[in-house]
């Protein structure tokens, strides 16, 4: 059984990571897998969403660590971070399309980082982070200070990065990291309807709300206000705003076709 698997249904890409035993920790292979999944959806007009899940009762534990490989490999561990984990969560944050990340049960380390970096998350009960880190040696990586820090505060993420600690799924809707969370049985099929819903929607405009929350996080009002007029302007000349506009007047359900 390949510790990744993929599907595209209803214009939705569906990635499983496939390694229950291991809680899903990714493997070298897994990250490689990953970051051609992703590289094939920029361009794919049959994919308007992604969503990332866990197989069995954990999300992802982060980096396969196992103690000689990493000790061997630790005068280059900064570029295989920019090579795996750094491009992955770069590819997910570039997508022109919605992800979504179903946070089953434990995530950890990168698999903290991976479910950060997804444009909504979705958690069950049993769903908890660990920023464990500290707890090696070692430091946030994959984007998480960043995500972090912008959601939830530099004090907070302080108290829980230095002491390695972490937080529930409640604690995670609470601090708006999380969209919505749901009892363990209901996710899968929560996080396929919302997946399903985004991807019937006018992907060219949710592209560019994407590209707009990412600007307006590093740049100031006037920067942002000229962006967003220019990303209107490609939004208006879509068929998909043409449809919007015909199912409002109509008093209809718009059927957008991503264009």
């Amino acid at each position: 059984m390949p510790d990744l698997l993929s599907e595209i249904t209803n214009h939705v890409l569906i990635i499983t990571l496939n390694r229950p035993d291991r809680l899903n920790a990714l493997s070298p292979d897994m990250r490689e897998g990953l970051i051609g999944l992703l590289q094939e959806q920029t361009d794919n007009p049959s994919c308007r969403a992604v969503l990332i899940r866990g197989n069995g009762r954990g999300f992802c534990t982060g980096a396969d660590v196992q103690p000689e490989q990493i000790l061997k490999r630790r005068e280059h561990i900064g570029a295989e971070v920019e090579a795996g984990i750094n491009r992955i969560i770069r590819l997910i944050t570039h997508l022109p399309v919605p992800v979504i990340a179903a946070v089953n049960g434990p995530a950890a380390g990168a698999g903290v980082s991976l479910a950060l970096a997804a444009d909504l998350m979705l958690v069950n009960r049993d769903a908890r982070f660990h920023l464990s880190f500290a707890r090696i040696g070692a430091v946030m990586d994959g984007g998480s200070s960043w995500f972090l820090t912008r959601t939830i505060g530099a004090r907070r993420t302080a108290s829980l990065a230095l002491t390695g600690g972490n937080f529930n799924a409640e604690q995670a809707l609470d601090w708006g990291l999380a969209h919505q969370m749901v009892e363990n049985d209901e996710l899968s099929d929560t996080a396929t309807t919302l997946a399903g819903e985004l991807a019937a929607g006018p992907t060219t405009a949710l592209g560019l709300i994407k590209r707009e929350i990412a600007l307006a996080q590093a740049q100031d009002l006037d920067t942002t206000l000229t962006f967003e007029a220019r990303c209107q302007q490609t939004a208006f000349n879509t068929d998909d705003f043409a449809e919007g506009i015909d199912a409002h007047h109509e008093k209809r359900k718009p059927a957008f076709s991503g264009q």
